[in-house]
């Protein structure tokens, strides 16, 4: 009976076993936001971000009533145009990792609000690169009339008149005129957007919390482990060779097949992960990062993956370990047994 019961025991240590190797590794990565900037690098996610980072403003800006009509004008893709302009790579890039550790952040209740910083535009945008950004912006629009002409320098930009081009050769002369006018409309900018504001956190309501049980299940899930192999212990142990033996078996199969999926499952779990993202990231995560984030799945979980394999071989060595010793306390017992005539 007793070994039976530990014969259970063991069959659910395996059945419990690998999935929570999995699980465990997956929570103690899946919301670390370097896990994510490794994995943007190598999916090339930051070439992408002018498209990211553009929709966002141009959703959020446009619904501040505070904005001059130049800017609310703006589709997304004359943000995007806008962004690539303003901003170098290396300051995309470094705007990108902020607003990924502050979505993280949020997701670990060190802060209760994920944002964007609109600084780095805003000080380029009050330099030569926003009278760049508006010189193209308005070659695209119809020739000026004389009346228009006259009023730009009187601050076009911040009036509800309506945009067109200028010859050529005035806008070397308006372009003072125009920097002008930009400084004073980017300081109408806010310093940040709040990309998930929380009136929720630290509520009832908020919805991290029950993310944030799931998350210590899984995190104190590896101590189930241990009160299975204690049973075990109970219930079968009464010698050396029954420890290594009961142990060991459980011990070689978990970690064989833990490596086993870590190795052809990264397809398989960067699927889940992604769906996982589609479903629930919204109620955690600005459309913008969600999107990118789940692009990532693959990448990420190929990640997450890396140390299961080390973890699984190095338990499954263990348990090929103790069986072989076992069987060898075995062996060496039957032999020292004498024969009896």
């Amino acid at each position: 009976m007793l070994k039976t019961l530990a014969a259970i025991c063991a069959a659910l240590f395996i059945l419990a076993g690998v999935p929570i190797l999995l699980f465990f590794n997956i929570e103690q990565r899946a919301f670390s936001s370097a896990t994510y900037k490794q994995a943007f690098e190598n999916q090339r996610l930051y070439e992408r971000m002018p498209a990211l980072v553009a929709a966002t403003l141009s959703t959020n800006l446009s619904q501040n009533g505070t904005l001059p009509p130049f800017l609310q004008e703006l589709n997304a893709q004359e943000w995007q145009a806008t962004i690539s302009t303003l901003l170098p790579p290396e300051e995309l890039r470094a705007m990108t990792d902020q607003t990924l550790d502050s979505a993280f952040d949020y997701l670990n209740f060190k802060s209760n609000s994920v944002v964007i910083s609109l600084l780095p535009i805003k000080a380029r945008l009050a330099g030569e690169g926003g009278v760049n950004v508006v010189r193209d912006f308005l070659r695209t629009q119809p020739d000026c009339t004389l009346d228009q002409l006259a009023q730009i320098g009187l601050g076009f930009l911040s009036g509800n008149i309506a945009l067109c081009n200028p010859p050529e050769e005035a806008m070397g002369f308006f372009a003072p005129f125009i920097q002008s006018q930009l400084q004073t409309i980017t300081a109408t900018f806010p310093d940040q957007i709040d990309l998930v504001p929380g009136p929720q956190s630290g509520t009832p309501n908020d919805p991290r919390l029950k993310l944030q049980w799931v998350r210590s299940g899984i995190i104190f899930s590896p101590f189930f482990l241990f009160l299975l192999l204690l049973a075990i212990a109970v219930f079968a142990v009464r010698s050396l060779r029954d420890l290594l033996l009961w142990w060991g078996w459980p011990l070689l199969i978990t970690g064989a097949l833990a490596a086993l999926i870590a190795l052809v499952g990264s397809p398989l779990i960067g699927w889940f992960l992604q769906l996982i993202i589609q479903i629930y990231g919204a109620a955690f995560l600005p459309p913008m990062l969600a999107s990118a984030i789940g692009e990532t799945a693959t990448s990420v979980a190929s990640q997450m993956l890396v140390p299961v394999v080390i973890q699984g071989l190095v338990i499954a060595m263990l348990g090929l370990l103790m069986v072989i010793v076992g069987s060898f306390v075995m062996r060496r017992r039957s032999y020292q047994t004498p024969v009896s005539y």
